[in-house]
């Protein structure tokens, strides 16, 4: 009875901190593979943030995060600040994604 109440107990203590694990999807202006590495790299920065995947055709940003450690929103504002809109969220006038050098542009580099 002893043991299976220490182990309810012990149970009971590591919950709270167990991660809550939560996936978001949100367009990110990239143009190119070397800007989607880029946006991925900025939101693998952020701590909490388990995976981060954006696609090249669709726009689409797709995260995995423990969200008692960070939010949708500071995801966005990591990538923001590398001057990509992501969501609802614009750099500020100025601060916009100039483009790499390696960035082809044309059939490899679309808005």
């Amino acid at each position: 009875m002893r043991i299976a109440m220490a182990g309810l107990l012990l149970a009971m203590m590591t919950l709270p901190t167990m991660a809550k694990v939560k996936t978001a999807k949100f367009n990110v202006n990239g143009r190119c593979a070397r800007c989607g590495q880029r946006i991925e790299a900025a939101a693998k920065g952020v701590q909490g943030v388990q995976t981060a995947q954006w696609d090249e055709v669709s726009k689409e940003m797709t995260v995995t995060f423990d969200s008692k450690q960070t939010s949708k929103k500071d995801i966005q504002r990591a990538i923001v600040a590398i001057g990509f809109t992501a969501g609802n969220m614009k750099p500020e006038a100025g601060k916009e994604k100039k483009h790499d050098p390696g960035c082809k542009g044309g059939e490899d580099c679309k808005e």
